[in-house]
Protein backbone atom coordinates (compact mmCIF):
# COMPACT_ATOMS: atom_id res chain seq x y z
CA UNK A 1 0.00 0.00 0.00
CA UNK A 2 1.26 3.23 -1.08
CA UNK A 3 0.17 5.59 2.14
CA UNK A 4 3.37 7.69 2.78
CA UNK A 5 4.19 10.87 0.81
CA UNK A 6 8.02 12.23 0.65
CA UNK A 7 8.36 15.54 -0.34
CA UNK A 8 12.16 17.06 -1.11
CA UNK A 9 12.98 20.53 -2.07
CA UNK A 10 15.86 20.63 -4.52
CA UNK A 11 18.47 23.60 -4.94
CA UNK A 12 22.01 24.09 -5.44
CA UNK A 13 23.56 21.25 -3.60
CA UNK A 14 26.45 19.52 -4.31
CA UNK A 15 26.52 16.39 -6.22
CA UNK A 16 27.67 13.53 -3.91
CA UNK A 17 25.32 15.03 -0.99
CA UNK A 18 22.60 15.01 -3.13
CA UNK A 19 23.24 11.71 -4.70
CA UNK A 20 23.74 10.67 -1.35
CA UNK A 21 20.26 12.05 0.37
CA UNK A 22 18.22 10.57 -3.00
CA UNK A 23 19.96 7.21 -3.03
CA UNK A 24 19.14 6.74 1.07
CA UNK A 25 15.64 7.65 0.30
CA UNK A 26 15.03 5.07 -2.40
CA UNK A 27 16.57 2.62 -0.55
CA UNK A 28 14.17 2.25 2.11
CA UNK A 29 13.47 -0.92 3.40
CA UNK A 30 9.80 0.56 3.57
CA UNK A 31 8.87 0.63 0.14
CA UNK A 32 5.32 2.43 -0.23
CA UNK A 33 5.59 5.63 -0.62
CA UNK A 34 5.43 8.52 -3.18
CA UNK A 35 8.75 10.32 -3.36
CA UNK A 36 8.53 14.28 -4.91
CA UNK A 37 11.28 16.16 -6.00
CA UNK A 38 10.60 19.84 -6.31
CA UNK A 39 13.27 21.17 -8.22
CA UNK A 40 13.40 24.79 -6.96
CA UNK A 41 14.63 27.48 -9.74
CA UNK A 42 17.86 25.31 -10.04
CA UNK A 43 17.59 23.89 -13.67
CA UNK A 44 21.21 23.06 -13.54
CA UNK A 45 20.17 20.35 -11.09
CA UNK A 46 17.36 18.90 -13.41
CA UNK A 47 20.18 16.31 -14.99
CA UNK A 48 21.49 15.13 -12.23
CA UNK A 49 17.62 14.28 -9.99
CA UNK A 50 16.34 12.84 -13.13
CA UNK A 51 19.84 10.09 -13.52
CA UNK A 52 19.05 9.84 -9.49
CA UNK A 53 15.33 8.65 -10.02
CA UNK A 54 15.53 6.95 -13.36
CA UNK A 55 13.74 4.14 -13.78
CA UNK A 56 11.45 4.35 -10.08
CA UNK A 57 8.20 4.60 -10.52
CA UNK A 58 7.59 6.25 -6.82
CA UNK A 59 9.54 9.22 -8.15
CA UNK A 60 8.19 12.57 -9.60
CA UNK A 61 10.11 15.53 -10.55
CA UNK A 62 8.17 18.84 -10.39
CA UNK A 63 10.60 21.96 -11.12
CA UNK A 64 9.86 25.42 -11.93
CA UNK A 65 12.23 28.16 -13.52
CA UNK A 66 12.52 30.35 -10.17
CA UNK A 67 13.60 30.51 -6.77
CA UNK A 68 10.83 30.81 -4.16
CA UNK A 69 12.63 29.23 -1.36
CA UNK A 70 12.20 26.49 0.98
CA UNK A 71 8.62 27.26 1.81
CA UNK A 72 6.74 27.02 -1.29
CA UNK A 73 8.85 24.25 -2.73
CA UNK A 74 7.38 22.06 0.08
CA UNK A 75 3.90 23.62 -0.25
CA UNK A 76 4.33 22.53 -3.93
CA UNK A 77 5.15 19.08 -3.30
CA UNK A 78 2.67 18.49 -0.19
CA UNK A 79 -0.48 20.25 -2.66
CA UNK A 80 0.22 17.33 -4.94
CA UNK A 81 0.52 14.63 -2.14
CA UNK A 82 -2.22 15.66 -0.17
CA UNK A 83 -4.46 15.87 -2.98
CA UNK A 84 -4.51 12.15 -2.88
CA UNK A 85 -6.70 10.08 -0.60
CA UNK A 86 -4.31 7.30 -0.27
CA UNK A 87 -1.54 9.40 1.49
CA UNK A 88 -2.32 9.05 5.01
CA UNK A 89 1.64 10.10 6.36
CA UNK A 90 4.07 12.60 5.25
CA UNK A 91 7.43 13.70 5.51
CA UNK A 92 10.04 15.65 4.23
CA UNK A 93 13.83 15.02 3.56
CA UNK A 94 16.91 17.39 2.78
CA UNK A 95 19.57 17.36 -0.52
CA UNK A 96 22.47 16.94 1.96
CA UNK A 97 21.11 14.55 4.79
CA UNK A 98 21.13 10.85 4.87
CA UNK A 99 18.61 8.92 5.97
CA UNK A 100 18.75 5.31 7.66
CA UNK A 101 16.73 2.12 5.96
CA UNK A 102 14.15 2.06 8.95
CA UNK A 103 13.64 5.90 8.76
CA UNK A 104 9.75 6.05 7.10
CA UNK A 105 9.31 2.29 8.25
CA UNK A 106 10.18 3.18 12.35
CA UNK A 107 8.14 6.42 11.98
CA UNK A 108 5.34 5.59 10.03
CA UNK A 109 4.83 2.61 12.39
CA UNK A 110 4.67 5.01 15.46
CA UNK A 111 2.22 6.72 13.54
CA UNK A 112 0.27 3.52 12.93
CA UNK A 113 0.31 1.69 16.25
CA UNK A 114 -0.51 5.09 17.91
CA UNK A 115 -3.78 6.49 19.33
CA UNK A 116 -5.71 8.53 16.54
CA UNK A 117 -5.02 11.40 18.86
CA UNK A 118 -1.33 10.98 18.00
CA UNK A 119 -0.75 13.25 14.60
CA UNK A 120 3.26 14.03 14.78
CA UNK A 121 6.43 11.56 15.74
CA UNK A 122 9.88 13.00 15.62
CA UNK A 123 13.42 10.84 16.47
CA UNK A 124 16.64 11.51 17.39
CA UNK A 125 19.71 11.82 14.76
CA UNK A 126 22.93 11.89 14.46
CA UNK A 127 25.37 14.49 13.22
CA UNK A 128 28.16 13.96 10.73
CA UNK A 129 30.49 16.81 8.58
CA UNK A 130 30.85 16.98 4.92
CA UNK A 131 32.98 13.69 5.15
CA UNK A 132 30.15 11.77 6.65
CA UNK A 133 31.92 11.45 10.23
CA UNK A 134 30.15 11.51 13.32
CA UNK A 135 30.38 14.51 15.35
CA UNK A 136 28.45 13.34 18.49
CA UNK A 137 30.08 11.12 21.86
CA UNK A 138 27.35 8.73 22.59
CA UNK A 139 26.81 10.57 25.80
CA UNK A 140 25.92 13.67 23.45
CA UNK A 141 23.33 11.68 21.30
CA UNK A 142 22.14 10.82 25.04
CA UNK A 143 21.66 14.22 25.69
CA UNK A 144 20.00 14.88 22.79
CA UNK A 145 17.36 12.28 23.36
CA UNK A 146 16.51 13.65 26.63
CA UNK A 147 16.43 17.16 25.97
CA UNK A 148 13.85 16.11 22.65
CA UNK A 149 12.19 14.19 25.00
CA UNK A 150 10.60 17.26 26.88
CA UNK A 151 7.04 17.99 27.93
CA UNK A 152 5.08 18.37 24.24
CA UNK A 153 3.88 22.21 25.97
CA UNK A 154 7.88 22.93 25.94
CA UNK A 155 7.89 23.28 21.91
CA UNK A 156 6.62 26.91 23.05
CA UNK A 157 10.22 27.33 23.89
CA UNK A 158 12.46 24.76 21.94
CA UNK A 159 12.15 23.98 18.71
CA UNK A 160 13.09 20.40 19.49
CA UNK A 161 11.21 18.10 16.82
CA UNK A 162 14.85 18.61 15.20
CA UNK A 163 14.92 16.90 11.36
CA UNK A 164 13.36 13.62 11.60
CA UNK A 165 9.80 13.13 11.88
CA UNK A 166 6.82 11.85 10.09
CA UNK A 167 3.16 13.49 10.64
CA UNK A 168 -0.78 12.33 9.64
CA UNK A 169 -2.23 14.07 6.46
CA UNK A 170 -5.30 14.18 8.30
CA UNK A 171 -3.89 16.94 10.90
CA UNK A 172 -1.95 18.68 7.82
CA UNK A 173 -4.80 19.18 5.92
CA UNK A 174 -6.30 20.77 8.84
CA UNK A 175 -3.70 23.94 9.14
CA UNK A 176 -2.15 26.50 6.66
CA UNK A 177 1.36 25.12 4.32
CA UNK A 178 4.57 26.24 5.21
CA UNK A 179 5.29 29.31 5.65
CA UNK A 180 8.01 32.39 7.79
CA UNK A 181 11.23 31.87 6.54
CA UNK A 182 13.83 30.84 7.74
CA UNK A 183 11.82 28.96 10.68
CA UNK A 184 9.26 27.24 8.24
CA UNK A 185 9.10 24.01 10.04
CA UNK A 186 8.92 25.51 13.84
CA UNK A 187 6.27 27.26 12.96
CA UNK A 188 4.49 24.22 11.24
CA UNK A 189 5.16 22.24 14.28
CA UNK A 190 3.79 24.44 16.12
CA UNK A 191 0.67 25.03 14.30
CA UNK A 192 0.38 21.43 13.68
CA UNK A 193 0.26 20.73 17.89
CA UNK A 194 -2.65 22.72 18.33
CA UNK A 195 -4.25 19.92 16.25
CA UNK A 196 -2.55 17.06 17.82
CA UNK A 197 -0.76 15.35 19.87
CA UNK A 198 3.11 14.80 19.27
CA UNK A 199 5.97 12.10 20.45
CA UNK A 200 9.83 11.76 20.54
CA UNK A 201 11.31 8.47 19.41
CA UNK A 202 14.47 8.03 21.11
CA UNK A 203 16.52 5.98 18.28
CA UNK A 204 18.55 7.81 15.90
CA UNK A 205 16.93 7.22 12.34
CA UNK A 206 19.22 9.54 10.08
CA UNK A 207 22.45 11.38 9.31
CA UNK A 208 21.84 15.39 9.59
CA UNK A 209 25.30 17.13 7.82
CA UNK A 210 26.24 20.07 10.18
CA UNK A 211 26.74 24.09 7.99
CA UNK A 212 27.07 22.00 4.50
CA UNK A 213 27.76 24.84 2.41
CA UNK A 214 24.10 25.57 0.67
CA UNK A 215 22.70 24.83 3.78
CA UNK A 216 19.85 26.85 5.49
CA UNK A 217 21.70 27.24 8.64
CA UNK A 218 25.35 28.01 6.70
CA UNK A 219 22.73 31.10 5.39
CA UNK A 220 22.18 32.14 8.69
CA UNK A 221 25.55 32.58 9.66
CA UNK A 222 25.95 36.85 9.80
CA UNK A 223 24.91 38.91 12.33
CA UNK A 224 22.16 40.13 10.16
CA UNK A 225 21.20 37.08 9.11
CA UNK A 226 20.91 35.50 12.76
CA UNK A 227 18.46 38.30 13.69
CA UNK A 228 16.03 37.81 11.14
CA UNK A 229 16.38 34.32 11.99
CA UNK A 230 16.02 35.29 15.27
CA UNK A 231 13.26 37.75 14.98
CA UNK A 232 11.29 35.30 13.00
CA UNK A 233 11.65 32.47 15.76
CA UNK A 234 10.32 34.91 18.25
CA UNK A 235 7.09 35.84 16.39
CA UNK A 236 6.04 32.19 15.84
CA UNK A 237 5.96 31.46 19.47
CA UNK A 238 4.65 35.08 19.94
CA UNK A 239 2.01 33.94 17.84
CA UNK A 240 1.46 30.55 19.09
CA UNK A 241 0.78 31.92 22.40
CA UNK A 242 -1.47 34.59 20.89
CA UNK A 243 -2.94 31.73 19.75
CA UNK A 244 -3.58 29.17 22.36
CA UNK A 245 -4.58 32.33 25.13
CA UNK A 246 -1.32 32.10 26.96
CA UNK A 247 0.00 35.13 28.39
CA UNK A 248 3.21 36.73 28.91
CA UNK A 249 5.08 35.78 32.01
CA UNK A 250 7.50 38.51 32.89
CA UNK A 251 8.02 42.22 31.58
CA UNK A 252 11.70 42.91 31.10
CA UNK A 253 12.22 47.23 31.62
CA UNK A 254 15.15 48.60 29.92
CA UNK A 255 16.25 52.22 30.91
CA UNK A 256 18.13 53.90 29.60
CA UNK A 257 19.97 57.55 28.75
CA UNK A 258 22.33 56.49 26.02
CA UNK A 259 22.38 53.17 23.84
CA UNK A 260 25.95 52.55 22.83
CA UNK A 261 28.12 48.95 22.03
CA UNK A 262 27.38 47.65 25.47
CA UNK A 263 23.42 48.02 25.32
CA UNK A 264 23.14 47.03 22.15
CA UNK A 265 24.66 43.44 23.52
CA UNK A 266 23.11 43.54 26.61
CA UNK A 267 19.53 43.56 24.81
CA UNK A 268 20.89 40.91 22.27
CA UNK A 269 21.83 38.61 25.38
CA UNK A 270 18.03 39.14 26.27
CA UNK A 271 16.83 38.19 22.97
CA UNK A 272 19.11 35.31 22.57
CA UNK A 273 17.65 33.52 26.13
CA UNK A 274 16.01 30.34 25.59
CA UNK A 275 12.65 31.59 27.97
CA UNK A 276 10.39 33.87 25.30
CA UNK A 277 7.48 34.41 27.27
CA UNK A 278 8.19 38.12 27.97
CA UNK A 279 7.56 41.16 26.75
CA UNK A 280 10.42 44.20 26.52
CA UNK A 281 9.81 48.01 27.02
CA UNK A 282 12.92 50.44 26.37
CA UNK A 283 12.62 53.12 28.68
CA UNK A 284 14.19 56.12 26.89
CA UNK A 285 15.21 59.04 29.46
CA UNK A 286 16.79 60.79 26.04
CA UNK A 287 15.88 64.17 25.19
CA UNK A 288 17.32 63.43 21.56
CA UNK A 289 15.45 59.59 21.55
CA UNK A 290 18.68 57.92 20.53
CA UNK A 291 18.45 54.78 22.73
CA UNK A 292 15.11 54.29 20.74
CA UNK A 293 16.46 54.74 17.29
CA UNK A 294 19.61 52.33 18.15
CA UNK A 295 17.70 49.79 19.99
CA UNK A 296 14.93 50.06 17.43
CA UNK A 297 17.00 48.87 14.44
CA UNK A 298 17.44 45.48 16.17
CA UNK A 299 14.00 43.70 15.64
CA UNK A 300 12.15 41.86 18.22
CA UNK A 301 8.03 41.07 18.07
CA UNK A 302 6.98 42.13 21.59
CA UNK A 303 9.74 45.25 22.49
CA UNK A 304 8.22 48.97 22.73
CA UNK A 305 9.40 51.92 23.57
CA UNK A 306 8.76 53.94 25.63
CA UNK A 307 9.64 57.85 26.01
CA UNK A 308 10.52 59.28 29.18
CA UNK A 309 12.64 62.43 28.46
CA UNK A 310 14.60 64.20 31.82
CA UNK A 311 13.13 61.26 34.13
CA UNK A 312 15.11 59.48 36.19
CA UNK A 313 15.94 55.84 36.22
CA UNK A 314 13.89 54.96 39.66
CA UNK A 315 10.73 57.10 38.85
CA UNK A 316 11.16 55.50 35.12
CA UNK A 317 11.04 52.08 36.85
CA UNK A 318 8.60 52.76 39.19
CA UNK A 319 5.76 54.22 36.20
CA UNK A 320 6.44 51.53 34.06
CA UNK A 321 6.26 48.89 36.76
CA UNK A 322 2.63 50.82 37.83
CA UNK A 323 1.14 49.34 34.68
CA UNK A 324 2.73 46.25 34.25
CA UNK A 325 0.24 43.67 34.00
CA UNK A 326 2.30 40.36 34.05
CA UNK A 327 3.41 38.38 37.23
CA UNK A 328 6.87 39.03 36.98
CA UNK A 329 9.05 41.93 36.25
CA UNK A 330 12.73 42.58 35.51
CA UNK A 331 15.28 45.28 34.80
CA UNK A 332 17.66 45.06 32.91
CA UNK A 333 21.57 47.27 33.50
CA UNK A 334 24.61 47.19 32.58
CA UNK A 335 25.60 43.24 33.33
CA UNK A 336 25.18 40.99 31.27
CA UNK A 337 23.74 37.38 31.01
CA UNK A 338 26.08 34.77 32.00
CA UNK A 339 24.07 31.54 30.23
CA UNK A 340 21.26 31.66 27.92
CA UNK A 341 19.05 29.73 30.56
CA UNK A 342 19.37 32.06 33.43
CA UNK A 343 15.88 33.52 32.51
CA UNK A 344 14.09 30.29 32.56
CA UNK A 345 16.21 29.20 35.67
CA UNK A 346 15.07 32.10 37.57
CA UNK A 347 10.92 31.61 36.14
CA UNK A 348 11.52 28.28 37.04
CA UNK A 349 12.37 28.37 40.71
CA UNK A 350 10.32 31.86 40.92
CA UNK A 351 6.86 29.54 40.09
CA UNK A 352 8.46 26.83 42.15
CA UNK A 353 9.62 27.94 45.45
CA UNK A 354 8.06 31.25 45.93
CA UNK A 355 6.85 32.21 49.26
CA UNK A 356 4.35 35.38 50.52
CA UNK A 357 6.55 37.85 51.21
CA UNK A 358 9.96 37.33 49.24
CA UNK A 359 10.37 39.73 46.44
CA UNK A 360 12.56 38.41 43.87
CA UNK A 361 15.04 35.89 42.70
CA UNK A 362 18.20 36.68 41.37
CA UNK A 363 21.98 35.15 40.24
CA UNK A 364 24.43 37.00 42.66
CA UNK A 365 27.61 38.95 40.52
CA UNK A 366 29.76 36.29 41.22
CA UNK A 367 31.19 33.54 38.71
CA UNK A 368 28.82 31.50 37.46
CA UNK A 369 27.39 28.86 38.27
CA UNK A 370 25.90 31.02 41.94
CA UNK A 371 22.80 30.59 43.50
CA UNK A 372 19.58 32.17 43.08
CA UNK A 373 19.22 34.09 46.02
CA UNK A 374 15.80 35.76 47.57
CA UNK A 375 15.16 39.17 48.95
CA UNK A 376 12.95 38.99 51.71
CA UNK A 377 10.06 41.46 53.23
CA UNK A 378 9.28 44.46 52.22
CA UNK A 379 11.40 47.24 52.59
CA UNK A 380 14.24 48.48 50.68
CA UNK A 381 17.22 46.71 52.56
CA UNK A 382 19.71 45.33 50.23
CA UNK A 383 21.13 41.54 50.19
CA UNK A 384 24.72 41.62 50.99
CA UNK A 385 26.40 41.88 47.61
CA UNK A 386 23.39 43.63 45.63
CA UNK A 387 24.06 47.00 45.56
CA UNK A 388 21.10 47.66 42.59
CA UNK A 389 17.46 46.53 41.52
CA UNK A 390 19.64 45.15 38.15
CA UNK A 391 19.03 41.22 36.48
CA UNK A 392 16.26 40.36 39.76
CA UNK A 393 13.39 38.61 38.50
CA UNK A 394 10.65 40.45 40.82
CA UNK A 395 6.88 39.88 41.74
CA UNK A 396 5.75 43.44 40.38
CA UNK A 397 3.60 44.77 42.95
CA UNK A 398 6.85 43.62 45.19
CA UNK A 399 9.14 45.74 42.99
CA UNK A 400 6.65 48.99 43.16
CA UNK A 401 6.67 48.56 46.86
CA UNK A 402 9.99 48.59 47.43
CA UNK A 403 10.73 51.24 44.82
CA UNK A 404 8.57 53.30 46.71
CA UNK A 405 10.50 52.64 49.72
CA UNK A 406 13.78 53.17 47.78
CA UNK A 407 12.65 56.71 46.49
CA UNK A 408 11.28 57.71 49.77
CA UNK A 409 14.57 56.59 52.13
CA UNK A 410 17.04 55.93 49.89
CA UNK A 411 17.10 58.05 46.22
CA UNK A 412 17.95 55.88 43.36
CA UNK A 413 18.65 51.98 42.98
Amino acid sequence: MTDVGIVMPVYRQKREFLTAAVQSVLAQTHRGFRFVLVIDGAPEMEPLVQELTAGDPRAEIIAYPDNRGVAAALNTGFEALLADPAILYLTWVSTDNVYGPDYVGVLRSALVQGPPELGLVFSSFRSIDDEGRQLRSEAELAALRVYQAQPEERLLDYSMVGVSFMYKAQYARQIAGYGMQPVEDYDYWLRLSETCRMKHLPVELMDYRVDSAHSISAQLRGPQEHRRWRYAYHLVRHQARLRRGIPAQLTVLFPLGLALDNEIEVLEDLYEQSFSNYSCIVLDLSESQQPTSALGAISHPTTSFKWCPGMGVSPAILYAAQHVTTPYVLVLGPGRFREVVDLQQLIDYADANGKPGELSWFYGDGPAPAPISIRRGTDAAEPPGKPNLFHELFRTDGLVRLLGAILGTEGPP
